[in-house]
This record gives C-alpha cells, structure tokens and sequence, in this order.
C-alpha cells in the first residue's frame, strides 16, 4: 500500500498570486499582476507587472522567470523582454493568456487574443536576447491557449489537442488529448513524461519521445503536478480535496487523498515538499508518499 504523509501547513498571503513554483527551500508566488519569492517566510523580492502576466513562474539560478520578463534574486532588478508583450494598437491591442518559459531561461512562449477578427489568436515563441528571432507557432482562430510548457527538445501549446513545436517553429505532433480547457502542464526533471490537466474532465499521462498518451485519471481536477523524480502526480479537487497517485510501469495508480484548503486554485510538488496557492493564501507543508513498485519515468 501507498502511504501519504503531510506535515503541518504555514501559510502567507498570496498577494493576488494563483501560481507557484518551487527551488529548493525558495518559493516563486504569481499572479498577473504580481510576483512574489520567498525562502521560508523571508521576502527574496516583489515585482510588479507593466502588463498582465499570466503564467507560472520558473527558477532558473538566480533568476526567476515571469511574464514577459525576469528579476535577478541578487539585484531584485527586473528585465522585461519588450518584443515579447502584448502589442498595443490604437483603441485597441493584445491581451496575454499565458508566458511559459523555458527550462534553461533561453525561450518564451506567449499565447494572446489579438483582437483582429480574422486571426483572433497568436502563439509565439520569443528567444531570449534575439528581438528579431521570433516563431509564430499559431496565427489563427479557436480559443487561445490558457497553458503552456518549454522543455529543452520542444514547446507544447494548450489546444484542445496540444499542439507541439520545435524551436523552428515547426509543428512536430498533436497530442490527442481531445479536451476542453487545458489549464496546466508539468514535466518530470529529466522531461520523459509530462502531465496535461484538462479542467473538470482528466489528467492526461504524456511520453514526450512520440507525444502519445500514456494513462488517463478522470476527475473534477482544478490543477495537478508531478514530482521531479516522476514517483507520483497530484491533483487538486474543488472545495479543498488533494488525490495522490503512484505511477507503476506507465500507469497512474491512486494512492490516497487528503484535506486541501477549500480556496486552492494550483499547486507545485517537490520530492518532499507541497504548496497550494488561492484565496488570498499561499500554504505549504513537507510532504512524504511512499509508492510500492512505482518506477521513475
């Protein structure tokens, strides 16, 4: 049998945030408009937005990524990359849906409503340093992408059937999700496997070697996440439920559930760590699941 193990919350306020990611003892809280770090209960720095920045942030050394931009932990300086917001018309202009950043910092994708009826969306991927070398993934219609996931072989953007990219620009698969809202992504550390919560409906289990899907779990799931060494996934159900399951040769088998704050929206894992973010509130606890068999994609 599974175990599952939660120390005692601390919490913060979020401060607007409804995203998170973990460093080590550091934590990223993101919203919008603000971006806050934390180590422990110690501010690490406070940025706020130019323009809406919506998206999960990504640590990268010293440097956490966000939005259309990073802030340097050691100056708390923040450098917006100026060719990768939202384009302002007269009366008019982009609006931004999500910024995913890559692995190593060295790419941006940008999903927006464009607010031309002919091609109402635009997908972008910006590399870093390079204002002229700009891949246009999506000029067209449908729903924006509100997810988005940079590895270091590829870029996935949150279609229906999640659409992936090289870094030409070329489109290299479809994953056949067939979902309705794809609100999140994650990756194991070595980027084997990778999670797509569909809102409301299912996880989808992903090989990123040929982008087929590996396991479904159905459910009511507001957001998930998978631990870095791909021992387990976790979920967030609405009204403050969290379900656990190993994997085991590929499949997701549950493990267990445990009591969530009622107002989470998000989550982010470590091997031993948890945290939940929504309703004003940032929490996070240690955590321990022991999966039997579970193998480590």
């Amino acid at each position: 049998m599974a175990s599952i193990e939660i120390g005692a919350w601390q919490s913060l306020p979020s401060e607007g945030g409804e995203q998170l990611a973990f460093d080590g003892e550091r934590m990223a809280v993101a919203g919008s408009a603000r971006l806050c770090v934390w180590q422990g209960k110690t501010r690490l720095a406070t940025v706020d937005a130019l323009s809406p920045s919506p998206g999960a942030p990504r640590f990268v050394g010293e440097r956490v990524y966000w939005g259309p931009g990073f802030v340097d932990l050691h100056s708390g300086a923040y450098t917006r990359l100026e060719y990768a917001a939202p384009l302002v018309r007269p009366g008019d202009g982009e609006h931004p849906h999500v910024y995913a950043w890559s692995t190593l910092g060295d790419r941006l994708l940008g999903s927006y409503t464009t607010g031309d009826r002919q091609h109402p969306v635009r997908v972008a991927l910006f590399n870093v340093g390079d204002a002229n070398k700009v891949a246009t993934l999506w000029n067209g219609g449908g729903l924006a992408p509100q997810a988005a996931w940079l590895g270091r072989r590829a870029a996935v953007a949150g279609f229906s059937n999640p659409q992936v990219f090289d870094f030409s620009g070329k489109r290299i698969a479809e994953i056949a999700l067939d979902g309705a809202i794809v609100v999140a992504f994650d990756a194991t550390t070595a980027e084997r496997r990778l999670i797509a919560v569909d809102q409301n409906r299912a996880l989808a289990w992903v090989d990123t070697e040929r982008w087929t899907i590996l396991d479904r779990w159905p459910g009511p799931w507001l957001h998930g996440a998978v631990s870095p060494d791909g021992r387990f996934v976790a979920v967030l159900e609405p009204w403050g439920k969290l379900h656990f399951a190993c994997l085991e040769g590929d499949r997701l088998r549950f493990a267990g559930q445990t009591a969530a704050d009622p107002n989470a929206v998000a989550l982010a894992l470590t091997p031993n760590r948890i945290a939940t973010v929504g309703g004003g509130e940032v929490r996070w606890a240690s955590l321990m699941v022991e999966c039997d068999r579970a193998s480590s994609p």
